[in-house]
């Protein structure tokens, strides 16, 4: 008897919700290891997923930077439609289990090994194919003047032809009778030769029954109900804990499992090769669909699930007044970004878990970013614990989000695509670090520069921090100055006030063609001392980082610690 094979056999489909074609697939690669972590992409993964299954590609997709444009554009246009469309884009979040259903039993048949299993795992993927397609099909014909994006216009494309093919229609046809010529098998009749002492010494199957056996029909008849037509026991029916799944119609449910317990009975080995003899003509029907594959759905469902999830993400912040924006793309060789009322989405995420009085948006503080020919390094200074580091994670969350193909947490954006962000966070020192803190964090920081091109954008907070102020200083000028060298754009988060000020100085003594700008994340200072803004705006630095102040807060400046030997020795 020839099985029919599963589907992941086909040649991949030619239509797809976030590739124009198989070559900018096959480019598209995740460039710097640290993205995931230091952008907590992981949680927003987590957050967009419908499904658990779906939480790995869709990390996957966020930490895989795109510069095609018009790769880009396809995923943006098939994004907007589902925005703009809620009702279309529940009900595609709605096929999602039955799609996903259709991708385990797929699965199931690679697992199996009995050949009955084999088929009737064929015919459920069929069955179920033939479910997704026509209720996707269904859809798209109903939204068919809704969306305007080309990604989906070529799935409704390819829907249609599917279902108008003669092959799909005739298994729409003959798979329902063949499900229920196999439903007709319900029971099986097993003879037991007894010794003369009662023993039983043999058995053997009888028949194949369409009718189910029931127990003694005693009390039946007592309450008047007459089935002389039932095969019936002369002992209690005795059913197995997993009869359950079946009596309700479920002939895959736990079958494998449970046919495995039984393997060594030589008895359901021989019922094995009786139901074989059942499902051959089966079999030899499917063979028929050899041709007809899963994998186009199977490969849309992680792509649904991302346009899905990613919908469902804007429209929760949107409703909490926070705004999200189709970025503008700009060409690459313009090494620019505009952004107007950009927030950090990974803080509004957090926020949004808990219950604040005045809503999300009173908490979320904003702020325009720019990176143009005035200056594409940024030197950034300021307060401790004043949003400097909420702000660059902000700026390469905005790349990410947008070279993904999805609306970015700003009231306006315009960019050009970088080819890679790269990170530099402080190292933790461990006892196993053989160069030390300042060796390890040299060692990232060459190899950054070795990847990085005109192109890339370089977030490096509180790099080189790990030694002496003085030494910090001159490491990180020769960095700064490398990066106007290169002509990258970088955001650069220190409390070396210095190096700001020598922004001028770099940009007259080093040539290149990134110009480096000086930042401040802004204070407000009042007789109730200061008050962070977490505004950042281009000023010169203004020398201090206002430790004393937040040595007041946490109770442990001068003034306060003195006073606890005060009370001290006033106790003693």
């Amino acid at each position: 008897m020839r099985i029919p094979q599963p589907a992941s056999q086909l040649e991949p489909p030619k239509i797809s919700l976030l590739w124009l074609d198989n070559e900018a697939a096959s480019r598209a690669t995740a460039k710097d290891p640290s993205l995931s972590d230091d952008l907590r992409l992981k949680v927003i993964a987590d957050v967009m997923s419908p499904h658990v299954d779906y939480l790995r590609p869709i990390h996957n997709l966020l930490a895989t930077l795109l510069t095609d444009e018009a790769t880009l554009r396809y995923r943006q246009d098939v994004f907007e439609d589902c925005l703009e469309n809620p009702e279309f884009t529940a009900s595609l979040r709605g096929l999602l289990p039955q799609i996903r259903d259709l991708h385990n039993t797929v699965r199931d048949i690679r697992a199996r090994r009995n050949q009955v299993s084999l088929v009737l795992s064929r015919l459920t993927e069929l069955e179920n194919y033939i479910e997704c397609v026509s209720a996707l099909d269904a859809l798209m014909r109903q939204h068919s003047n809704d969306l305007k994006a080309a990604g989906w216009k070529s799935l409704a494309a390819e829907l249609q032809r599917i279902v108008n093919e003669p092959a799909f229609r005739q298994m729409m046809e003959e798979l329902p009778p063949l499900r229920a010529e196999i439903r007709q098998v319900v029971s099986v009749t097993v003879g037991v030769n007894l010794s003369p002492d009662l023993k039983p010494v043999a058995a053997t199957l009888l028949s194949l029954n369409k009718q189910r056996f029931r127990g003694p029909r005693f009390f039946r008849k007592f309450w008047g109900i007459d089935d002389e037509d039932a095969q019936r026991g002369i002992s209690a029916l005795r059913e197995s804990p997993d009869a359950g799944p079946y009596r309700h119609g479920s002939i895959l449910a736990e079958r494998r499992e449970t046919l495995d317990r039984l393997a060594a009975n030589a008895l359901f080995s021989d019922l094995g090769v009786v139901l074989d003899d059942v499902i051959r003509p089966i079999a030899k029907a499917l063979e028929r669909y050899t041709h007809v594959r899963s994998s186009l759905l199977r490969a849309m469902e992680p792509e649904i699930a991302f346009y899905v999830g990613g919908a469902q993400l804007v429209s929760a912040l949107r409703e909490r007044g926070l705004p999200l924006c189709r970025p503008q793309l700009l060409p690459l060789d313009e090494r620019r970004l505009e952004a107007r009322a950009l927030y950090n989405l990974d803080l509004a995420l957090r926020l949004a878990r808990q219950e604040r009085e005045g809503g999300l948006k009173a908490h979320i503080v904003s702020n325009d970013v720019t990176f143009d020919e005035n200056g594409r390094i940024h030197i950034l200074t300021g307060p401790n614990r004043g949003g400097k580091t909420t702000y660059l994670q902000a700026i390469g969350l905005l790349h990410v989000l947008a070279q993904t193909g999805l609306p970015v947490p700003a009231e306006s954006a315009a960019l050009s695509p970088v080819d890679g962000v790269y990170l530099h966070f402080p190292a933790e020192e461990k006892p196993n670090m053989e160069s030390g803190r300042l060796g390890e964090e040299a060692g990232r920081l060459r190899e950054i520069f070795r990847r990085a091109t005109r192109h890339s954008l370089l977030l490096l907070n509180e790099s080189l921090a790990s030694t002496s102020a003085t030494e910090s200083y001159f490491l990180a000028r020769d960095v700064v100055s490398c990066l106007r060298i290169l002509g990258a754009r970088a955001l650069f988060v220190t409390h070396l006030h210095e190096l700001a000020a020598d922004c001028e100085s770099i940009n007259s003594e080093v040539a290149g063609g990134s110009r480096v700008q000086s930042l401040i994340s802004q204070v407000k200072e009042g007789a109730d001392g200061v008050r962070r803004t977490y505004k950042v705006r281009p000023a010169p630095p203004r020398g201090q980082s206002y430790a004393r102040e937040i040595a007041r807060q946490y109770g442990i400046s001068f003034e306060q610690l003195q006073a606890l030997f005060v009370e001290g020795q006033d106790g003693g």
